[in-house]
């Protein structure tokens, strides 16, 4: 072992001597250069670095040191208050810049070898204190996916209980509220309560489809479409027809050009419609007309789907969030039974057939909804682009 010189013991000695005014004035510049140190308390700033200058006096006296567990618990600590690795290295870099400082202005000769000594001190400290950064961060992405595996198979169970347990009770009640209404020569108080029912049971059976078809594109990226050649005339009025059995006391107009022929699935289009159509009721005035119109585009590849009311308009700052899922309606209207999935499962499925949805919405000439969809949409589905 190298014998301990007197400058080496000498500059040991300033450095515990002037540390409290190194990490002062470390400090400053760590606030001045990293937001992540701006943002901590005086304490949490410096941590344990107090206590790294200490082993780094010992390394130029040639003890023992344990530079390395305190360098360790500094860097696990810098990741548990959000640094990033960069500001991690920066501040070892501003350390040593005011320690080098320090020691100009004192104005004690080095040698090549207090200075090496000084230097493989950092070198040690910032190497353990990435290595631990990483540690920790290895530790929390683990712990992640264990969360995220426990949440998947929790989702998988929830969607065996949807699926069978709710919907099948539910499908059960409709068929009754319909075999009822059916048999006719009820009074009229019955047939509001079995209206009532109806209208319950499908609002309910609608929201678990919402979930379910939102749980399949979480897992899949994409909602599933099976075009087929289809009247649109027809589709849109059978969904008309549809929601206005659940809204009797609104009126639904219904302009249409020549009958349209698109490949379309179905069933989905349906669900667009629902959704769009039962919106546009749910949030307009109840003496208001609710209008959807359907089109051709002028090359005649594209066919148009607009649904119109007049209710309150959309804030322009809501209307880029709308087709996110989970949005619910305007907050200062009364709540209704909604998990705010409609608009973004729509969205989703006319992305599927390869168009668009867009809202337009001013007080002068109400909300529009619009859907673009090519009349020769294919089967394969499109991925998320969420």
């Amino acid at each position: 072992m190298t014998p301990l010189s007197p400058q080496a013991d000498a500059l040991a000695e300033l450095l515990e001597r002037q540390r409290d005014a190194i990490i002062e004035r470390w400090s400053e510049r760590m606030r001045a250069t990293a937001p992540a140190g701006a943002r901590l308390s005086k304490s949490a700033l410096r941590d344990s670095l107090p206590e790294f200058l200490q082993e780094v006096a010992a390394a130029l006296r040639r003890m023992p040191d344990g530079a390395s567990d305190i360098a360790r618990e500094h860097g696990r600590q810098r990741y548990r208050v959000g640094f990033d690795l960069r500001t991690l290295v920066i501040e070892y870099d501003l350390l040593r810049e005011v320690l080098l400082d320090v020691v100009e202005a004192s104005g004690l000769p080095l040698r090549i070898a207090d200075v090496r000594a000084l230097c493989a001190a950092f070198a040690v400290g910032i190497a353990e204190a990435v290595d631990q950064f990483f540690c920790e961060h290895e530790r929390d992405l683990e712990a992640g996916a264990a969360e995220r595996e426990r949440a998947s198979e929790f989702e998988r169970q929830l969607i065996a209980i949807v699926s069978h347990d709710l919907r099948s009770p539910l499908a059960a009640i409709l068929l009754a509220a319909e075999a009822a209404a059916r048999r006719g020569a009820v009074e009229q108080r019955t047939e509001r309560l079995l209206l009532r029912i109806q209208t319950g049971a499908q609002r309910a059976t609608r929201l678990i489809n919402d979930l379910l078809d939102y749980t399949h594109e979480r897992k899949s990226g994409r909602i599933p479409v099976r075009p087929q050649v289809v009247s649109l005339r027809v589709l849109v009025r059978e969904a008309i027809d549809e929601v206005a059995a659940m809204f009797p006391e609104r009126i639904i107009e219904y302009a249409c050009e020549d009958p349209i022929e698109a490949r379309v699935d179905p069933d989905r289009i349906a669900q667009v419609l629902s959704n769009l159509l039962t919106n546009a009721l749910k949030f307009s005035p109840a003496g208001t007309v609710v209008r959807v119109t359907t089109r051709v585009d002028v090359d005649g590849d594209v066919v148009v789907i607009e649904v119109h009311n007049w209710g309150p308009p959309i804030p322009p700052d809501r209307r880029g969030s709308i087709f996110e899922a989970f949005h619910c309606g305007d907050p200062s209207l009364p709540t209704r039974a909604s998990l705010g999935l409609g608009l973004h499962i729509s969205r989703q499925i006319v992305l599927a057939h390869g168009g668009t949805i867009d809202v337009c919405s001013s007080a002068e000439r109400g909300t529009t909804f619009t859907c673009t969809l090519p009349r020769r949409a294919q089967a394969a589905t499109l991925p998320n682009p969420a």
